[in-house]
Parts: structure tokens; sequence; C-alpha cells
């Protein structure tokens, strides 16, 4: 090959082809949140365990996949050890005294959060459906923080099997609308403890959170994950890119590259 021919052409078309897995997660996204409000989209690390054998999943591929959880009797396991969260601490923290002398976009931002979430199962009078109720307060203070009160309902689940790294994760799409508080006396079903340190980067929040739950307080969760900031904002790209499209066009817009931002940084991470 001739050097002084220069860089390569992407391809006989002169383009490179989309990314496909971002592509398709992006449409999961697109599919069951375009007619939703109060957004949350994260990404989780863990690993995928096969109910049958109660060990993690195996398959004859090579390279990260989307898996179909239920049909493959998985479930997803967010923990992680503590030598392994003192690492990631290690590794965000050197990202951020890196990224100090960076402009402002680029910078990277650091939260130490002490909190206490508070659940609780009440009916819909409207409904008659169960709603989960989450009351999240300062552990502290014990002030419940600003939109600290919430009913959380599942929506999706992306589950990503990666066979050359230590970790799998999970997409997930919630929605958590704000609620009015339980009613006085009422006592939780559930009570956590959060210590958690954010870091903040662009439109991605990754949080490094140690869990103490009442019954296994020797015991803490460590949970890795990172989330979109803004979802309203993410959406807004969806609706301007994708609202009016026509059936079977594909384009790369701000709402894909918002998609494949996270999911670079949850690649990156579980590397």
């Amino acid at each position: 090959m001739d050097d002084a021919a220069g860089p390569q052409a992407r391809s006989v078309f002169g383009v490179d082809p989309l990314d496909e897995f971002a592509l398709l997660v992006s449409d999961c996204v697109w599919d069951h949140c375009r007619n939703l409000g109060n957004i949350e989209i994260e990404a989780k690390i863990g690993v995928l365990i096969d109910r049958g054998t109660q060990s993690r999943l195996r398959l004859p591929v090579f390279t990260e996949t989307i898996v179909d959880a239920k049909q493959l009797n998985l479930r997803f396991e967010s923990n992680m050890s503590m030598a392994q969260h003192r690492h990631y601490n290690q590794l965000l923290n050197q990202a951020v005294a890196f990224s100090a002398q960076a402009a402002p976009p680029e910078r990277i931002t650091y939260r130490h959060q002490k909190e206490i979430d508070s659940f609780y199962d009440e009916r819909d009078p409207e409904t008659g459906h169960m709603v989960h109720l989450r009351v999240t307060r300062d552990a502290v203070t014990h002030e419940i923080k600003p939109g600290g009160i919430v009913a959380k309902k599942r929506i999706a689940d992306i589950n990503v099997f990666a066979p050359n790294r230590p970790f799998d994760y999970r997409i997930s799409i919630n929605t958590e609308a704000p609620v009015p508080a339980p009613q006085e006396g009422t006592e939780p079903s559930f009570v956590r403890e959060k210590d958690r340190l954010s870091y903040t980067h662009q439109n991605m929040n990754i949080d490094l959170t140690q869990v103490i739950l009442p019954n296994k307080p020797k015991e803490p969760v460590h949970e890795l994950e990172v989330e979109i900031r803004n979802s309203a904002d993410l959406m807004q790209h969806a609706y301007l890119s994708r609202g009016n499209s026509q059936p079977g066009t594909q384009e790369w817009s701000p709402f894909e590259d918002t998609i494949l931002v996270l999911l670079n940084n949850v690649r990156l991470l579980i590397r």
C-alpha cells in the first residue's frame, strides 16, 4: 500500500455504516419512551446469571450481544466486590483530576451524597393498582430531597452479555413520576442507605454506590451505573429526527449519538 496515498476511504461508498448495536438500543428507547414523561434511562454494570446453574451466562459468542433474559431464564446481578468498587473509585477520581484543566463541557465534576430511601406500596385510588413509591431523604438532615418522592415503574430492560469482559450490563428504561408523600403514619415496606459518589460528564452521570440494607448491615452491595441526565432533552432530539421520518429510513442524529455515548461509557468501564 502506498502511504503517500493518504487515509483510506471509509468504504466503497465513502461512508461508515451506522452502528447497528447503538441503533437497536436507540430503536428500543424510542419505541418505549416516545409517549412517556419522567423517563429514566440508565445502564447498570453487573453479571447475567443463569437461574438453572446459578453461574454467569455462557454462550457460544465472542463479542457483546443483546440477549432475551426471559427466554434464557436469566437474572441480572448488579453487585461487585469491595476491591472492584475501590478500583472504580480510583479510576474515576483520576478522570476528575485529569479533566480539571479542561473546558467546562469536558470537565468531570464530583459529588458525594449520603441518602436514605424508604419504599412504600400504596394502592392508586383511581386505578386500584399498587404503586411503588420511593421517598429519598438526606442521611444527615433527614429532610426529603427536592424531587425525592416518586413512583417508579419499570418499562423495559435491554440485557447485554459481554463474554470477554468481567461484567455484563443492563440498560433499563423506567419512569419516575413525582407523587404526593405517603399517608402520615404509613410504615415503609423497605429501607436502604446509600453512600453515593456521583461523577458528571456532559449529559451523563456515573454513580458508584454502596447500598446498606438493614437486615445485612455488614454486607453492603456495591453498584455502578451510568445514567442519562436529561432524558427529556434526549427525547426532544428523538422527536426531531424520528417523529416525521419515513418508515425504513435511518439517520444518525444527536439522539443516537447520546445513546452511543452511554454505551461508550459502559464499554470502557467494564474493560
